[in-house]
């Protein structure tokens, strides 16, 4: 499908080269219209390249959107502004400095193209935190089976372990930097329980249920107050 895609973002890309190239056989070629050319065709490869980049990185973040359609608003401000003065210049209304065409022209590319690299900052935060967020969801849901797995083995304590399984199910699993020493406890005192569990400490299993879900809804409140 991807293939499909991209062999048409292609035969578009090459048919607009040939759209605007044929004004060649419209105007009286003159550097300005040139240089209005050449840009055009550097927007529609602009326009080509963002295209088949979001195609090949298909993600459901905005920006993989965002950046063809900043590429593609490139192109169009870049034709509007181009016509303007070919049509001036071929009516004799008004000839623009090509040095200055040309200025602008470069201006008008740096813009956009700083705004894309913005755009690019932005997709790169993102994926960070969400593969961040795929690792602490994971941690959690990790202690989670880790804790029903201390139950199972020791059936004989399933009604003090059942409420800390609930309270870590029904935590949030995302946490913040600051709170590392807070999770690092609650993963220290599971350790704990499934000792206590396997050598049948009845006490400290107890004593430490409760230490668990004491520490779990600190944690929670503190995770609440970051936010």
């Amino acid at each position: 499908m991807n293939a499909n895609h991209k062999t048409n973002i292609t035969i578009g890309a090459m048919l607009g080269a040939v759209v605007v190239s044929l004004f060649f056989l419209l105007v009286t070629v003159t550097a300005l219209f040139v240089v209005a050319w050449l840009f055009a065709l550097i927007g529609i490869a602009a326009l080509w390249f963002g295209a088949v980049y979001m195609v090949e990185h298909a993600k459901s973040y905005p920006w993989f959107a965002a950046f063809p359609a900043t590429l593609g608003r490139y192109l169009i401000v870049e034709l509007i502004f181009s016509a303007l003065f070919v049509i001036l210049e071929q009516t004799g209304a008004y000839i623009l400095p090509i040095a200055w065409f040309v200025v602008l022209h470069l201006v008008l590319l740096a813009g956009f193209a700083a705004f894309a690299l913005l755009l690019k900052g932005g997709k790169e935060t993102i994926e960070l935190r969400d593969q961040e967020a795929k690792t602490k969801v994971f941690e959690w849901k990790s202690l989670v089976a880790d804790v029903q797995s201390i139950r199972e083995n020791a059936p004989q304590f399933a009604g003090q372990i059942g409420p800390v399984v609930d309270a870590l199910r029904y935590s949030d699993p995302m946490s913040n930097p600051a709170l590392t020493a807070y999770d690092d406890a609650v993963k220290n005192s599971v350790i704990l329980l499934e000792q206590a569990a396997a050598h049948g400490d009845a006490a400290v299993v107890g004593e430490l249920c409760v230490t668990l879900q004491w520490q779990i809804k600190d944690r929670n409140n503190r995770v609440k107050l970051l936010k």
